[in-house]
């Protein structure tokens, strides 16, 4: 046998290996994507919270400045979301949410009995087309507690008309700012003691 001839006996070899045996492929770890919608008499909210997959979180409030139902705060809340995923070109997605109608509808287990919410439920869709690989999940309330809070934050707040975006940081303390001070509070009476 010449060269050639070896050549092609070895690429034979191995493409008969291959089809022989199974292939693998690489699963990327997705990012999780946590929404929720809320509504108030005044106004409407959704909370949209982004892990990454090492952990990092990026957590996000909007208020919606337009007439809707629950419902459709939550279809905002998961579109906003799947945008902003798009948008970091992010590839693999799992969607976690407490609201059944929309994770069922998205899924096919439910159909689309309102007119309003069909079009949100296409553009869901259609943005879910960008991602390799997507899948959802029911979880209860209280697992989606971050998203549930940014939603009701973003109901909760007075922003004015020509106002697009406010930047909110709410932290905890557990003691009082003037003990870390060095001084002491009397409950008896609003005077403050410094310690020397």
């Amino acid at each position: 046998m010449d060269s050639l001839d070896i050549a092609n006996a070895d690429l034979l070899t191995r493409a008969h290996t291959c089809l022989n045996n199974p292939i693998y492929s690489i699963h990327l770890t997705p990012w999780k994507l946590y929404f929720d919608g809320s509504k108030t008499y005044i106004t409407y909210g959704a909370g949209i919270v982004l892990e990454e997959p090492l952990g990092i979180r990026h957590c996000y409030s909007f208020q919606l400045d337009f007439q809707g139902n629950n419902n459709r705060a939550e279809y905002e809340a998961l579109i906003i979301g799947l945008e902003m995923l798009v948008e970091l070109g992010i590839q693999s997605v799992e969607i976690l949410g407490d609201s059944m109608l929309v994770l069922k509808q998205i899924a096919g287990e439910y159909k689309c009995l309102s007119p309003s919410l069909d079009v949100y439920l296409v553009a869901a869709r259609n943005l879910l087309t960008k991602f390799r690989e997507t899948t959802w999940e029911h979880i209860p309330r209280e697992q989606n507690f971050a998203a549930n809070e940014l939603a009701q934050v973003a109901t909760g707040i007075q922003m004015p008309e020509d106002c697009v975006q406010r930047i909110i940081k709410v932290g905890k303390k557990s003691l009082p700012s003037v003990l870390t001070r060095g001084m002491e509070i009397d409950v008896n009476s609003t005077t403050i003691i410094e310690d020397d």
